[in-house]
């Protein structure tokens, strides 16, 4: 079973690179594949890997079912 990881432990895991505001930022124009837990954003540690180890621009890669949006988006819908 695979662990969830903070935006923060996330950005420890790979070292410090992305920085976890980065990763927040990935997150949110839905580029990593993260989940709400609570008022957490997580991501699992198995998908961050396999995340790590894609092939090309990760900007380019698109999670729609991830379903973060930010406070402002989900106030005005």
């Amino acid at each position: 079973m695979s662990q969830f990881l903070t935006m923060p432990e996330a950005s420890a895991h790979c070292g410090g690179v992305p920085s976890p505001e980065t990763l927040y930022r990935l997150a949110r124009d839905g580029h990593l594949p993260v989940r709400r837990i609570g008022r957490r954003l997580v991501i699992s540690e198995r998908l961050l890997d396999q995340w790590i180890d894609s092939i090309g621009d990760v900007r380019a890669t698109e999670y729609p079912e991830a379903g973060f949006q930010t406070q402002s988006a989900e106030s005005t819908g």
